[in-house]
């Protein structure tokens, strides 16, 4: 694991070439910083994907195996000949010695790790940066739910009272439309019945997209992917369960907030 800063100014280094001035002019400086990575930062070259946790990468004259925290199909993403930001792992329990971090997608940085997600949310809601839970104050990540499983966050509301938030992360884009999921996923469908559960239960619910890169316009189901997470969207939306999306970009080594509520299209 990778630890991220809260204070936000880490010591940071950078190894490998790489041109990242066309990519960086076109990000605000006033975008909210939300995380910064604290720890090097390697430039590769993707030779493959021998499975979904695992991309082979050249540094230099040396090949190695980086874990990749997404198992997404992450297509037109991890591509061979992309480059890639890795950073080194000292853990002889582990048999690989690098993570992925990010993929430079022409000038695009989109970063390819899922749990981050989670990090950004959180950080987001600390700093009061989402506008849409203004006010809201963090209670417990991971928490029990009230008769069976987990959610993501439990959140405190203005009004005192409880809120429940799954984040997913998403980095799949089709024509500057963020998509979710790259992959049919039993599991988000799911949490999606979980979260219209508590809604029915009395407790404040809500999905958060947090995506994880900055060339999106909206958000949209991926339907041709899975049509019955996005038919099962549309109708928890429509039965109280609020959907969100914001938008993240990296800048090594900060993450920032590029938009707090990204505008939402359930077909």
């Amino acid at each position: 694991m990778h630890r991220l800063s809260s204070d936000y100014f880490p010591r940071y280094k950078l190894r490998g070439k790489h041109n990242y001035n066309a990519w960086k002019q076109s990000l605000s400086r006033n975008m909210t910083r939300l995380l910064t990575v604290d720890a090097e930062l390697m430039t590769g070259t993707i030779i493959d994907r021998p499975n979904r946790f695992v991309v082979r990468v050249r540094f230099g004259d040396t090949r190695e195996r980086v874990f990749l925290g997404d198992p997404g199909a992450l297509e037109g993403i991890v591509e061979p000949g992309y480059k890639i930001l890795c950073s080194p792992v000292n853990d002889s329990d582990r048999s690989t010695d690098y993570d992925a971090i990010a993929v430079f997608v022409g000038d695009v940085c989109v970063s390819v790790r899922t749990t981050l997600a989670n990090d950004l949310f959180e950080s987001g809601i600390r700093g009061d940066a989402i506008s849409v839970f203004d006010g809201y104050k963090l209670e417990e990540r991971e928490p029990s739910l009230p008769d069976h499983g987990r959610t993501d966050f439990r959140l405190i509301t203005p009004n005192n009272t409880t809120a429940y938030v799954e984040v997913k992360s998403c980095t799949c884009i089709d024509n500057m439309i963020a998509k979710f999921p790259d992959r049919q996923t039993e599991r988000g469908r799911r949490h999606l019945r979980s979260l219209q559960k508590l809604h029915n239960d009395g407790y404040e619910s809500h999905i958060v997209f947090v995506v994880q890169r900055p060339d999106v316009k909206r958000f949209q189901p991926y339907r041709d992917v899975d049509p019955e997470f996005a038919d099962l969207l549309a109708n928890v939306q429509e039965n109280g369960v609020e959907v969100h999306a914001i938008v993240t970009a990296f800048e090594p080594p900060h993450y920032r907030l590029q938009n707090n509520d990204l505008s939402i299209e359930l077909n």
